[in-house]
């Protein structure tokens, strides 16, 4: 905010908005002038809009605190690009907004003005909706400026514009402003997801499409390290771009054609990937993610043994271990929390009805240096409802127990069909005796037909179903 000798006046002025900002002495405010602020802004939030007032308040806070409005009858829009295809009840576009006539603004005022203009809020707005939030922070960034002198008049205005600098737009939002309608790749034959990732010498297996997120619905391309694993959702209609071995990084692309109810492909349908261009991968090839070694294989089932999607969480989970925490991973797949965990010095259990799956835990954690295993490491083969029961009849304590289980399954003791919509409070009244008194359960779900605060309504009540009345929820 400035200090006690400056005031952030225009711009970027809360900490997790992106772009320019004008930090001005505080003495001197009354001899700046802000000509001109331009910003971009990704609308589209559900139609979950911010608090008007909240945002001015913040706006307020930000800059003198003295009330002073910006203009907006002269502001100019515009929409830069959309993505509208599969997407009905998630349209998004990238927006810039211009005021040009001088008055203080900042990125909460175009949030104020986009939202009233357009009947939508910003993507990422904590203040729209604190649960369904659909990125890391409010997507908007100041990307210019014009300040001038009230008392030096013959100083030439000083003036930043980001438009001639279109590099230098941060990545979350270039996702989404350089995809015009139908999200074009135009470099090449295959462009895919630009988001820093290619050049990340810590991390060589991401997203690279994401279906309808990049305007082509059910079409999904990931990159591992020098394979690419495409999948198709045969109910869409049409093909997104197809990735080439020309690109210069790629040995091989697999093809797997996917159903919009993916728990049919392993059991009845036993649908594969097939090699559609270039050489075969290894049984196992080894990938990195924030500087951390998984194996992934690619021709054997429809899952790859690491869900991408969890980048952001494993990198959480990993701050939140040493060498004194004691991890249940419920749902363990391959394990690829309980690597992570590991690699921070935890102590791990890893829990999965798959045998297959718990085999690569092992071999993933010495890969990472992680060689003493007895007490240290477990794997238990088995059902997770009814190992959570036999493990709370132990008196078993956990820093942290992970519960990520499939949309649908079958469970229990009567084996009943278990689905995340229907029956995620009683899986989470399962696990909470489980979990210390100061620990973390952490819930996640890969349903997205499931509204963000219908799953945490369905913890908090699994939780008191528990007894933990004192449970605080927080989303990561």
């Amino acid at each position: 905010k400035g200090g006690k000798h400056w005031v952030a006046l225009a711009g970027a002025t809360e900490i997790d908005d992106s772009g320019l900002v004008f930090l001005c002495p505080r003495d001197r405010t009354d001899a700046a002038h802000i000509d001109r602020c331009g910003y971009v802004a990704i609308v589209g939030n559900g139609k979950k809009l911010a608090s008007r007032s909240k945002l001015l308040k913040a706006s307020k806070t930000s800059a003198l605190g003295t009330g002073e409005m910006f203009d907006d009858s002269t502001a100019q829009f515009d929409i830069r690009s959309r993505l509208k295809t599969g997407r009905d009840r998630d349209p998004v576009m990238a927006v810039a907004v211009t005021f040009p006539d001088g008055g203080i603004s900042t990125c909460s005022h175009a949030v104020a003005l986009l939202q009233d203009r357009l009947n939508d809020g910003v993507r990422g707005d904590a203040l729209g909706d604190p649960l369904d939030r659909r990125a890391s922070r409010r997507l908007v960034h100041c990307e210019s400026m014009s300040v001038s002198s009230l008392v030096n008049l013959d100083d030439e205005p000083v003036v930043v514009d980001g438009e001639d600098f279109p590099e230098l737009l941060p990545d979350d939002l270039a996702n989404y402003a350089y995809r015009r309608d139908y999200a074009s790749f135009v470099k090449g034959s295959f462009l895919g997801r630009q988001n820093g990732l290619a050049s990340n010498g810590l991390t060589n297996a991401y997203r690279e499409i994401n279906g309808a997120t990049d305007g082509f619905p059910g079409w999904i391309v990931d990159r591992y390290d020098k394979w690419l694993f495409v999948q198709h959702q045969e109910e869409e209609v049409g093909r997104g771009p197809l990735p080439s071995l020309h690109d210069g990084y790629t040995t091989g692309v697999y093809y797997l054609p996917t159903k919009a109810d993916r728990s049919v492909m392993g059991t009845i349908e036993k649908v594969t990937p097939t090699l559609l261009e270039g050489q075969p991968a290894p049984d196992f090839v080894p990938v990195m993610e924030n500087g951390i070694t998984y194996h992934i294989n690619l021709g054997e089932s429809f899952s790859t043994g690491i869900f991408l999607d969890q980048r952001l969480q494993r990198a959480w989970l990993k701050e939140c271990c040493n060498e004194d925490t004691r991890v249940l991973n419920c749902f363990a797949h391959t394990g690829a929390f309980s690597v992570v965990a590991a690699t921070a010095g935890a102590k791990t259990v890893s829990l999965d009805l798959d045998k297959k799956w718990l085999d690569r835990v092992r071999p993933q954690m010495e890969a990472n240096g992680v060689s003493e295993w007895e007490g240290h490491h477990d794997c238990i083969y088995g059902d997770c409802f009814d190992w959570l029961a036999r493990l709370a009849k132990r008196g078993e304590q956990f820093d942290i127990v992970i519960l990520d289980p499939p949309s649908t399954s079958v469970g229990g003791k009567k084996k009943k069909r278990w689905s995340v919509k229907n029956d995620m409070a009683e899986l989470v009244a399962l696990a909470a005796p489980l979990v210390k008194s100061d620990g973390l359960l952490f819930t996640t779900t890969n349903s997205a037909s499931l509204p963000a605060d219908k799953f945490a309504a369905m913890c908090k009540k699994g939780l008191m179903d528990a007894g933990k009345v004192d449970a605080r929820l927080e989303r990561v």
